[in-house]
């Protein structure tokens, strides 16, 4: 079944996802959603917590 997470990229390059409305270190605290839309609306919900320039890079990846 295929699921989505959102990353982003930190200041070295590395992949980090949202878990709630914080960036986690690892993927294996990825947050999966089983919509794009939801994913779309989690990271909605934690864009009052970061700079617009994490927002706009943040990605929404499809997942096995």
């Amino acid at each position: 079944m295929t699921k989505f997470i959102v990353t982003t990229k930190n200041g070295i390059g590395e992949k980090v996802p949202l878990r709630g409305t914080i960036w986690a270190f690892s993927m294996d605290r990825a947050q999966r959603f089983d919509t794009r839309e939801a994913a779309q609306a989690q990271l909605d919900r934690a864009k009052q917590f970061m700079k617009a320039k994490v927002y706009k890079s943040a990605v929404i990846e499809e997942i096995n």
